[in-house]
């Protein structure tokens, strides 16, 4: 029986590994069907890297300390190589987040949501016949929709564009 076009080929569990050393976790669902398009959907949490809040100009006078309590990810593409082969990927991608922003030396805190579209570029590596390591890099841009980047008069400036390398591992079904 031949196969429908909206049939996946693969289904993959996978997961973002740098947000589980950011003491966060994460999960992703990932679909790849047999003409090469590949969607998938994840949520998780993670705490923002010091360098990232360090190189605010406000740094030193509101020590900032930041988490991204919640973010879901929406990757919609192509595969160049069927599912269980390595190869590139490349994908647009949507970042909806929600972050929690401390003002430590202020003793105050601030609640946003920034969201990030743009285009994602990876290569999948596999170990096995499941188990794939995904490094991936996404160029986005970013506009905060709701709430304050702002403590007290003290700015924290959210980038209009940036670059978000990450490594992701997966086990395919």
């Amino acid at each position: 029986m031949a196969s429908r076009p909206w049939d996946a080929q693969s289904v993959a569990i996978e997961a973002d590994a740098p947000a589980y050393l950011l003491g966060g976790y994460s999960g992703i669902v990932n679909l790849s069907f047999d003409n090469g398009l590949s969607i998938a959907l994840g949520a998780g949490r993670y705490n923002v890297p010091g360098f990232v809040v360090e190189g605010q100009e406000s740094f030193d006078e509101a020590g900032w300390k930041a988490t991204s309590e919640s973010i879901q990810v929406l990757r919609v593409g192509y595969r160049f190589s069927e599912p269980g082969r390595n190869g590139a990927a490349v994908h647009a991608i949507a970042l909806n987040q929600d972050w929690r922003l401390e003002a430590e030396r202020l003793g105050a805190e601030t609640d946003f949501r920034p969201l990030g579209v743009g285009v994602s570029g990876g290569y999948y590596l596999h170990i096995g016949r499941h188990f794939y390591v995904y490094p991936i890099a996404s160029a986005t841009y970013n506009t905060v929709y709701s709430g304050d980047t702002s403590v007290q008069g003290m700015e924290y400036e959210v980038a209009a564009w940036q670059i978000n390398p990450s490594v992701h591992v997966g086990w395919q079904f």
